[in-house]
């Protein structure tokens, strides 16, 4: 997974501070299968108690602007918080379609970044169900690139 060095700090940092988060969206998609344009890193966070808080945590340390924070350590359930400007957006969210929030990252696949980092990515068949719920065509092109890869890999 090749990322942008702030994408990289900011998953280091939700690391160290312990945030129980997978990656999905494109960057998961491009780790899957194939590599592909996208114009932000979403997370996907677990609202779990204390979780918010270690995750604004984590954005203070690397230097997210207050309002961020704030908002990150009140997200709700159905809320985004956005930090950046495409095409170097982080988006923290706690729901995505198709899927329950605890069990996908409850099945993450860990993904050695290098240097030692190492970050949850949502499983394979998590993300086609997440894909296919969503059902724009972008998703659904991303559904098809994906279960092919899933075929290659039986």
């Amino acid at each position: 997974m090749d990322l942008h060095p702030d994408f990289r700090d900011l998953l280091a940092e939700f690391v160290r501070s312990g945030v129980s988060f997978v990656v999905v969206g494109g960057y998961a998609v491009g780790h899957h299968a194939k590599p592909r344009a996208t114009k932000d890193l979403d997370l996907l966070v677990s609202g779990a108690p204390g979780n918010l808080a270690r995750a604004a945590t984590a954005l203070e340390a690397f230097g997210a602007p207050p309002a961020v924070v704030a908002s990150t350590r009140a997200l709700g359930p159905t809320e985004v918080v956005y930090l950046g400007v495409e095409p170097v957006r982080v988006d923290v969210l706690r729901t995505i379609g198709g899927v329950e929030t605890e069990a996908v990252i409850g099945r993450g696949t860990s993904v050695d970044l290098g240097g030692g980092l190492v970050v949850p990515v949502i499983a394979l068949d998590d993300l086609i169900a997440n894909k296919r719920a969503v059902g724009r065509p972008r998703d659904l092109a991303d559904v098809a690139l994906l279960e092919r890869a899933r075929a290659a890999r039986r």
